[in-house]
This record gives C-alpha cells, sequence and structure tokens, in this order.
C-alpha cells in the first residue's frame, strides 16, 4: 500500500547516484500531484530549489499490468519521473547564508510535481498517536551502497518539545523526508527527519496544519489538504488497480466497533465535504463548537485539560472519536458516532449562515444531504430528530424522514436522549486569557499563559517557572499568547487578557504587544517566532547528514482556492494590530491575587460595578500639580490616609508612571486600600501636560459610568491616541493604563472528579 505513494527526490537527471550524487532524499504523495518530504532534503538543491526557481527529479514506481506470458520473477514495478517545484519550504531562509544544519523544525516542504495527477496518495492522521503505537517507516535508501527501497518497524517513545521520538529501527541516510506509518490506524502521523544516538526523530505531520498560522504559507497548505480529503473521497466505491485506503484501514485494530463507532468510510467521506466548506475562523471556533457537541450529546460540560491548536473542521471532528457519557462509577457508553453527526450538521449550520457568502450551495446542499441520510438510518430516533432540526432550513428541502423513506422508529434496546437537549440554543460560554508574571529572581520572571473557561475553570498552555528577563517578556509571551488567544476567540467573543504583574513592571506595555510583528507582507518564510524550547535540535543530526542543507522559503504559487483573498490579508492585518486596540487588557495585581481578598476591596468592587465612577486623583493632590517626578515619597504610607477616605467608586488617577518613585509608592497604597480600578499614564512626558490627561480621564470615567462600561471606552481611547492626528485634534495626551483588578477567584480543584471510562479490550 505505501511503495506506490514513495517518491526520491534529487538533482535532474536520472535520479540514481553518480559522482555528483544527485540524490538527496525521499518524500511521499498526500493529494494528487503534491509531495510532501523534509526542508533540508529540499534544501540539498541550494536556495534556488527552495526558492521554486530551479526544479528537482521526482521519481516513483508503479505496478504494471502483468502478462500471461510474464515469467514470475519478472519485476512487476516500473518507475516514473516528474519535475518537481518547491511551493513550501519551512522554515524559511533569509538569505544564503542562513543555511543550517541540522534544519530548525518544522522541517517541511510542499513539491508539485508535474504528471503525478494519477499518483496514489497516502492518508494524514487527524489526532495525536499515543505513546507505545506501533510504527513502520519507509522511504529510499543507500546505507548498502546500493539505492533502493527500505522499511522498517518501531514504536512512539515519545515526545520532545516539538520532536517524535521513535525507537526500534532507526532512520537512515536517504530516509529523511519519508513517511511515519501508524500501523494500527493505516495513517501518516509523522515525517522523518533524522536521528539521534539512541532514537530515530520525526516531524508530527500536525505541524503541516500549524502552518497554517503563516501568511505565507497558508494557501498552499490549504489547497493541499483541501485536495487530500476530495482525494480519498473520491477513491470509495471507484474501480481501480490500486485498493483504496479506506478499505485498506477499516481491516485494522484501530478502527474495531469497540474503539469507535464512526467507520472509516464515514469518516472520509465526513472529510471529504467539509473540504468543500470555508475553514474555520480560528482554533476557538473549532475547540468551542466540539465542547458545546460534548455537552448537548453527554449532558455535562466537560472542558477538556489539555489545549487542542487545531486550525480545521477535520482534526474537530477527529476530537470526538471514542467519546462516551461517563456513568457513576466510571465506564460508560460510546456515543462517538451521535457527536461527530452533530458535530456536521452543527459546522453545516454555520456555514450556512456566517459564511453564506463563501459557501457553494449544491456543496452545502450535498453535504446536509449526506448528513440526513447518515441521520435517517441513526439507532437513535432522538439524535436523528435532532440533527433534522439542527439542519432545518438550513440547505435542501429534503428531510431526513423523506431521505429515509419514511418515520424512523428507535430500536429496542437503543438508548433515547430527548432531542431538546442535542439542539438547544447557542451556548454562551466565553473563554478568556491570564498571563502571569511573577516577582523578579535572580533577575528573571517565571510566567504563564492560561485560558479561563466561563470565569472558573482554568487550563494551562504553558509557563516558564525559570523565567526571562523584563525586556524579553514581550518576545518569549508572544507565541503562547497567540495559541491561547487562538482556543478563547470564537463566534462573536473576542478573548480578553487578564495580565497578573508585579508593581515594579505595571508599566509593561502589555495593550502594545502584538501577535504579529512588524507589518503584514514582511519577510517571507520568516516561519514561526522563536520559542523557549530548544526544538529538540541540540543532538538531533539530519539522516542525510552529506548534503548541504538550505533554510527553505515559502514561494509564491497560483493556486485556485474559493476562499482566499482579501480576507486573508485583513485576518493578518488583526493579528498584527496592538492587543489594547482590539480587545480588552488589563492588568491586575499579582501578589494580592493570591490572597483572600479583603473586605475594602470587596466593597470597593461594588461600589465600582454600581457606579457612577468618578475621577480621583492617586496622590490625592489637585489635579493641576501633576506628579513629582523623580520624588521619592516620603514616610511609611504617605497616601493611605487620602486613598481609604476616597468613595467606593471614585477612581484613582495617576498622571505619570507607577514602577518607581512616587507612583509606585501611592498604587501600593491604593492596593492596600482596596482600591479595584486605577488609572495612570505609563509614558514620559512634560509636567504641563497632566492637566489634560486629567481631564480626558475623568471624562471616560463619566462615559463609563461603571466598571464593566471601563473596557470599551478605555479601548476607543488608545484607538484614538494611536493616530497622532486624532490625538491633536482632539487634546488627548499619553499611553493609558488600567488596573481592573476584582477580587475574583477561579475554584481551582474544586469540581468533582470522576475516574475516566476504562478502553476497551481490543
Amino acid at each position: 500500500m505505501v511503495r506506490p505513494s514513495l517518491a526520491r527526490i534529487g538533482a535532474t537527471g536520472d535520479g540514481y547516484a553518480t559522482d555528483r550524487d544527485p540524490y538527496w532524499g525521499s518524500g511521499f504523495f498526500i493529494a494528487p500531484g503534491w509531495l510532501l518530504t523534509s526542508a533540508h532534503v529540499v534544501g540539498k538543491g541550494g536556495a534556488g530549489a527552495c526558492r521554486g526557481e530551479s526544479a528537482m527529479s521526482v521519481t516513483w514506481q508503479e505496478r504494471t499490468a502483468a502478462d500471461a506470458g510474464q515469467e514470475p520473477a519478472v519485476d512487476p514495478w516500473r518507475e516514473r519521473t516528474g519535475t518537481g517545484t518547491a511551493v513550501l519550504v519551512a522554515p524559511g531562509p533569509q538569505d544564503s547564508r542562513s543555511l543550517r544544519d541540522p534544519w530548525p523544525f518544522p522541517d517541511l516542504a510542499l513539491v508539485r510535481v508535474s504528471g503525478a495527477d494519477d499518483v496514489p496518495c497516502l492518508w494524514l492522521g487527524d489526532r495525536e498517536a499515543g505513546p507505545r503505537t506501533p510504527l513502520g517507516l519507509y522511504g529510499w535508501s543507500v546505507q548498502t551502497g546500493e539505492l533502493g527501497l527500505r522499511n522498517g518497524t518501531g514504536e512512539l517513545a515519545g515526545s520532545d518539545a516539538r520532536a517524535l521520538l521513535l525507537a526500534g529501527s532507526q532512520p537512515v541516510g536517504g530516509l529523511s523526508g519519508g513517511p511515519v506509518l501508524d500501523l494500527r490506524q493505516g495513517s501518516v502521523i509523522g515525517v522523518i527527519k533524522g536521528r539521534r544516538r539512541e532514537e530515530g526523530v520525526a516531524v508530527p505531520v500536525t505541524a503541516l496544519c500549524e502552518l497554517l498560522d503563516q501568511r505565507e504559507s497558508r494557501r498552499a497548505v490549504r489547497e493541499v489538504l483541501r485536495a487530500h480529503d476530495l482525494y480519498h473521497a473520491s477513491r470509495l466505491g471507484s474501480r481501480s488497480a490500486h485498493p483504496d485506503w479506506a478499505t485498506f484501514r477499516a481491516a485494522l485494530p484501530g478502527h474495531v466497533p469497540s474503539a469507535s463507532a464512526v467507520g472509516v468510510e464515514l469518516r472520509t467521506r465526513l472529510y471529504g465535504h467539509l473540504a468543500q466548506l470555508p475553514p474555520p475562523s480560528g482554533a476557538g471556533e473549532v475547540v468551542h463548537l466540539v465542547e458545546d457537541v460534548k455537552e448537548r450529546v453527554c449532558g455535562e460540560r466537560l472542558h477538556s485539560l489539555l489545549v487542542r491548536n487545531v486550525r480545521t473542521w477535520r482534526e474537530g471532528a477527529a476530537l470526538l472519536y471514542g467519546l462516551r457519557a461517563l456513568e457513576p462509577g466510571g465506564g460508560g457508553t460510546l456515543v462517538d458516532l451521535d457527536a461527530v453527526l452533530v458535530y456536521a450538521a452543527m459546522v453545516a449550520r454555520r456555514a450556512a449562515g456566517g459564511r453564506a457568502g463563501r459557501v457553494d450551495r449544491e456543496r452545502l446542499r450535498a453535504f446536509t444531504t449526506w448528513i440526513n441520510a447518515q441521520a435517517a438510518g441513526h439507532r437513535s430516533w432522538a439524535v436523528g430528530e435532532a440533527i433534522r432540526a439542527l439542519l432545518d432550513g438550513v440547505s435542501g428541502p429534503t428531510g431526513w424522514r423523506e431521505a429515509a423513506g419514511g418515520a424512523a422508529e428507535a430500536p429496542a434496546g437503543s438508548v433515547c436522549v430527548e432531542p431538546t437537549r442535542l439542539v438547544g440554543g447557542a451556548f454562551a460560554a466565553r473563554t478568556d486569557v491570564l498571563v502571569k508574571v511573577g516577582a523578579e529572581t535572580y533577575g528573571r520572571h517565571p510566567w504563564s499563559v492560561q485560558l479561563i473557561y466561563d470565569g472558573k475553570d482554568v487550563t494551562p498552555v504553558d509557563a516558564d517557572e525559570r523565567g526571562v528577563p523584563a525586556e524579553e517578556l514581550a518576545r518569549v509571551l508572544r507565541e503562547p499568547l497567540a495559541r491561547a488567544l487562538s482556543q478563547g476567540d470564537h463566534g462573536e467573543h473576542l478573548a480578553a487578557v487578564d495580565v497578573f504583574l508585579p508593581r515594579r513592571l505595571f508599566d509593561l506595555p502589555v495593550d502594545e504587544w502584538q501577535l504579529h510583528p512588524g507589518p503584514p507582507g514582511g519577510s517571507p518564510g520568516s516561519g514561526s517566532v522563536p520559542g523557549r524550547h530548544p526544538e529538540a535540535r541540540e543532538s538531533v543530526r539530519d539522516a542525510d547528514r552529506d548534503g548541504r542543507g538550505a533554510a527553505g522559503t515559502a514561494v509564491a504559487y497560483d493556486l485556485d482556492d474559493d476562499f482566499e483573498g482579501d480576507f486573508e490579508d485583513d485576518l493578518d492585518d488583526e493579528r498584527a494590530l496592538p492587543l489594547g486596540m482590539r480587545r480588552t487588557v488589563v492588568i491586575r495585581e499579582i501578589r494580592r491575587n493570591g490572597r483572600e481578598p479583603s473586605p475594602e476591596w470587596r466593597r470597593r468592587w461594588k461600589g465600582a460595578l454600581q457606579g457612577p465612577l468618578a475621577h480621583g486623583t492617586l496622590h490625592g493632590r489637585s489635579p493641576a500639580e501633576g506628579h513629582l517626578a523623580g520624588t521619592r515619597a516620603g514616610g511609611r504610607y504617605p497616601f493611605y490616609g487620602v486613598l481609604s477616605a476616597m468613595g467606593d467608586a471614585r477612581v484613582p488617577v495617576y498622571c505619570g508612571p507607577v514602577g518607581r518613585g512616587e507612583g509606585y509608592a501611592a498604587m501600593r497604597d491604593a492596593l492596600r486600600s482596596g482600591h479595584p480600578v486605577v488609572l495612570w499614564r505609563r509614558d514620559r512626558h512634560d509636567h504641563e501636560e497632566c492637566r489634560d490627561f486629567h481631564r480626558q480621564a475623568a471624562d471616560l470615567l463619566e462615559l463609563a459610568r461603571h466598571a464593566d462600561g471601563l473596557h470599551g471606552r478605555v479601548r476607543e481611547l488608545r484607538i484614538r491616541l494611536a493616530d497622532p492626528a486624532t490625538a491633536r485634534a482632539h487634546g488627548l495626551r499619553g499611553k493609558i493604563a488600567v488596573l481592573i483588578d476584582p477580587p475574583d477567584r477561579p475554584p481551582y480543584g474544586a469540581e468533582t472528579m470522576r475516574p475516566p471510562p476504562a478502553a476497551p479490550d481490543d
């Protein structure tokens, strides 16, 4: 099954080793005419090959029709060769001097191959494989001195940062770029990268979907994934000399009915339909839809303890495979088929609603007709009725009853669920982001990024207890913050960002941080922002060590994509905006949030919620006096008295930074006296500007009226201040920072814990 999809890559010519050694490595077809391989394999052709300026030779084998008179010893395989052009190489090189060995992650490349539209394609996995998964490794090799196919077996030993670790057969020279196959599921889970001293290393195939986050690679990756799913769906029931992967996979142990009620054919057809729809807006839309489906089917909201960084509809469906409705005492009933069909109906409903202008009505009609047909034959009348209600009016007049030829009755002994619970309305759960930066220890600040669901359920995204210097926080937090926000944004909800800081860092310009640094359309192929992980690079050596690697780049390519255009540019523009201009960004004090809230804090927060908010000064003097720059406040509690005497709805305002000097002391006393809301100006400025700043702060508080109204008003002010001409025309001053610190507490560990259902015996 694997052999017809394997290819070897080399310099243009006959593809065999010569004194120039034109053989570079392996690859495999994942869609008609599309080859997936390692970036360092393409890099052996130099910068020109990475940029798509010079071609490469791609050779594969196909089975010949044996003649009746042929001897059995005749080789039934013949070779074909096409010309390949790199469309995407990631990560991208900045210049010819950035050729590195070992190649950085994700170390992936997509190659367009002429004359290969009829080559059989492998099936890409839709979810991560677990430890000890039996694996097959495939590719071409010259290890024995002769160029030939090589395969071996092993198991998934674990992971290290972004790499998969392989035990058993070790990758050898030439295997780089070949597939790592899950032998239980029959799906590709990785691309061979190289080896360490005791283990092999592969790039997870999910890294291909991660490239959807990058402007330079999004279009090519989306086109290839779409072509992959459409190819496999078209192969179902077709007559061909090559058996289709769905038939092959259905007989594997990973697809027994006790593991999942969602059959291979149903998955393949579902993915083919999903590939025809506009893509989701981000991970948050998929993840929240999956959580909604779980609640509808299982009857309770069970948030995942892991961050699911999914980017496609197919990955969302895969999160539901094996789902069980928990029962008292453990165990549960397999309900994944119910969940997947409800998920499909909800995706179709969303496509017909928010994306009506970008969806092909005939394709949507075909999808809803297929879903109705599946619902008609479902064991549970309630599930079928719920799906019919979800699809009512979406597309296609044929309901599931008509598709079934009449009303379906629930079989005896089936589990019936109320249709109203499965249909319901849109769930109002919101997800926001918590960024926590600890106090300085030996010049470094520990940090963490978390998701919080409905203000109570907390899920970790990333953390570094060792920490980084304060000036490195913006760079280091960019990637985990972007990942968290992609999970939190869904529907009409933009995730808010609560940044917990020590008082010394209150002037950190968190509202000006950007998820995508620089203007859109910067250097191509720039890849992901460097993170803290070493990316398993210190001891990895590429399997093709003798070659000279070259960092790759995304190459401009004219692809036909129904869903691309200005929308993608707008999306990048939004991500490049400063955080505070697009979403709510507030500062909270990390130390007092680690203690039980004081009575003053609770009382003042209640007053701030009720309003109306009024202006006060943090230092207790007249606004015209401004702040005392460079002076040190005298006494142990210099401002506590005047701040304690303020009304509960009065907000202290300070015209200057609060991370040092008088502002630092005044902020300390404001927190001691229980103030939950403080406004200040964090940038340096002339003393004469303070009167105008206090005036605009007073106007802002008057318009906001109460604490909940502050978020939108502060964001509007930041937008106006970002434009110098607008700011001058309205007499606006400074860069405003806001502390909104309610005395709430997520109930860590307060939820009821139950054992997971037991895994079925194969």
